[in-house]
């Protein structure tokens, strides 16, 4: 299904839609809480990979509130390997998109099957979309929180509604809402709470002798695919190439490309472009969730495009750089201990907002992709050698120091 079609029905559909539902059920009984307390949740994030690992601050924050809590989580199936591996709900349930059909016939027995288990609490993490609103109030709970966000008109099905702040990064949105159901003080941290197996790690390295790259070496995975839907947040594939090329000259560094099978071509352009052929390997379209997960667990440094790869390094605390031009790194950039923002925030930047629907229409006098064209390569390698390289850098990479000593 095309997910600008579907943004521009919820859109336009949405508001009336939840306006009527909002009238019904000021008339209608709601359900009364269990008696021996929060038994069972619900958590509900549609769209985007990269917001899984933004929630897991949120997800671990209910953990510990709730400990004997059944915690479950609703969102699209493409999004199921990354909430498998990961491992941090104990069930999970999805809605297909691939078609209409699946995704009507999917959706009614999401809803019937999560109606009958008597949730506690719903919490609907989505920003904008008015559809997951929708099925928050079928499946029914006593409690049912989410955003209240500016001109979205989805707070009329929501018990308690917490207006949505766009000045600050989104882990931190998700963790508000989890905060009102944990009944915490303070926000939780950015930490995901995530640990990594040693069965992970020990595929990683797997994958990596498999491609020749020692483990004396520093390892430097770029992904430069955003997927078909965000096409103005790549930068240019030579771009890429010659910050390879001076990354390898100048440190010895291996490069690992990935990205989605249908941006293949993008790192073939990318390939085609760097001198240092053998210091690359191209794994686009290669590797399941697991391994890919696998393979940033064991990077030692990832450079990545606007993208969910960001926010996978950012849970595992790799150290992550982005590179942002429609969006802000205010809400979206690296969030872990060592992340880094390239962005040169234009005039017209950001321009995709949840207050918009992630819906734009470039304005910049120069045309669509002005804001990502205006990074260069030098500024990027300078600010990448200062902040991981140098001798006094501030993120330092381990392995520096090990090979040194």
């Amino acid at each position: 299904m095309n997910w600008k079609l579907i943004r521009v029905i919820d859109a336009y559909m949405g508001i009336p839609l939840l306006f009527g539902i909002s009238l019904v059920k000021k008339l209608v009984k709601q359900p009364s809480p269990h008696p021996d307390g929060v038994k069972r949740i619900l958590l509900i994030k549609f769209w985007g990979i990269g917001n899984i690992f933004m929630l897991l601050p949120a997800i671990h924050s209910l953990s510990s509130a709730y400990p004997n809590a059944t915690i479950d989580f609703l969102t699209l199936e493409s999004n199921r390997d990354a909430l498998t591996v990961i491992s941090v709900v104990d069930n999970i349930v999805t809605i297909n998109t691939r078609s209409l059909p699946l995704f009507i016939g999917s959706w009614m027995r999401a809803v019937s099957c999560l109606k009958n288990n008597n949730y506690d609490i719903i919490i609907d993490f989505e920003q904008f979309a008015r559809f997951s609103a929708l099925i928050a109030h079928q499946i029914e709970a006593p409690e049912i929180i989410g955003f209240d966000t500016l001109g979205q008109r989805r707070s009329s099905l929501f018990t308690c509604a917490v207006p949505y702040d766009n000045c600050v990064h989104v882990t931190r949105s998700f963790a508000s809402l989890a905060a009102i159901v944990s009944c915490t003080p303070e926000l939780p941290s950015n930490k995901s709470g995530l640990i990594v197996r040693s069965d992970v790690l020990s595929r990683g390295r797997a994958i990596l002798d498999e491609c020749g790259i020692r483990s004396d070496l520093i390892c430097l995975v770029m992904h430069i695919g955003t997927s078909g839907n965000f096409q103005d947040r790549r930068w240019l594939p030579e771009r890429y190439a010659e910050l390879a090329d001076r990354l390898v000259d100048a440190f010895q560094v291996r490069v690992v490309f990935t990205g989605l099978r249908e941006e293949a071509f993008l790192i073939r352009e990318t390939v085609s472009h760097i001198r240092s052929e053998s210091a690359v390997v191209d794994l686009s379209g290669q590797l399941p969730f697991a391994d890919y997960f696998a393979l940033i667990a064991s990077a030692d440094l990832v450079i990545s495009a606007d993208t969910a790869a960001v926010h996978l390094a950012s849970a595992l605390d790799i150290p992550i750089v982005g590179l942002y031009g429609p969006n802000s790194p205010t809400l979206y950039g690296p969030w872990g201990k060592s992340g880094l923002a390239i962005y040169q925030q234009l005039d017209c930047s950001p321009c995709i907002t949840n207050f918009n629907a992630k819906l734009h229409t470039c304005r910049h006098p120069a045309g669509r992709g002005a804001c990502m064209q205006a990074i260069e390569v030098t500024d990027t390698f300078q600010k990448i050698q200062r902040y991981y390289f140098d001798p006094e850098a501030p993120c330092r990479l381990e392995k520096l120091d090990r090979n040194e000593s």
